[in-house]
């Protein structure tokens, strides 16, 4: 009984997503390149022309690009364009927005000199993927495990004070592990 409920909670919440990703399609579709600021009936006839029918295709065009085509001024492309990629919701963000997100970078410590300057001297970059390969042994593991204690760790011992999800794909997660490198670093093997 209780597992019919939750599948019917499952596929209420799968109806829930493809409502709204039809929504946001129906929303897509209902936008049109006259929709966008400076951007009239003989421009619009001119992008349908260059194959140009819907927000995405002025979304990813640079001001030049659209100016040649359109026959509009580079100022008015460049609004066209920052309001097709707002309209779509892109995500594209200029290099101030990127620069003020790079702020939030902070780095740990892998717990070995060597490793760290051969990461450029800092550790590994947290919002990044970093991928660790090598032979059966070369110590992958223990890297792994090592991060997931330090990211524990306050900001002046090289942490970032964050906790870790440690996804093990291939059974090898030793939780004795774990507390014998807290205890290593002065941690308590418990809480961590």
């Amino acid at each position: 009984m209780a597992r019919k409920k939750a599948e019917v909670k499952v596929e209420e919440g799968k109806k829930e997503e493809v409502k709204k990703e039809d929504l946001k399609e129906k929303q897509e579709e209902s936008l049109r390149l006259s929709d966008l600021p400076g951007i009239g009936p003989a421009a619009v006839e001119k992008l349908e022309a260059a194959g140009i029918f819907d927000l995405m295709g002025v979304a990813v065009l640079g001001p030049k690009e659209l100016s040649d085509i359109s026959g509009l001024g580079e100022s008015v492309s460049r609004k066209a364009i920052q309001a097709a990629r707002k309209m779509m919701d892109l995500g594209f963000q200029d290099g101030l927005e990127f620069a003020e997100k790079r702020k939030e970078v902070s780095y740990i410590t892998s717990g070995s000199r060597e490793l760290d300057s051969l990461l450029g001297g800092k550790g590994i970059e947290t919002k990044s993927i970093t991928e660790a390969f090598g032979a059966y042994g070369s110590g992958k593991t223990q890297v792994a495990l090592t991060l997931a204690v330090n990211v524990q760790l306050p900001l002046e011992r090289g942490g970032v004070e964050g906790k870790a999800v440690y996804i093990d794909s291939e059974g090898t997660f030793r939780p004795d592990r774990i507390k014998q490198i807290a205890s290593a670093k002065g941690l308590n093997p418990e809480s961590v």
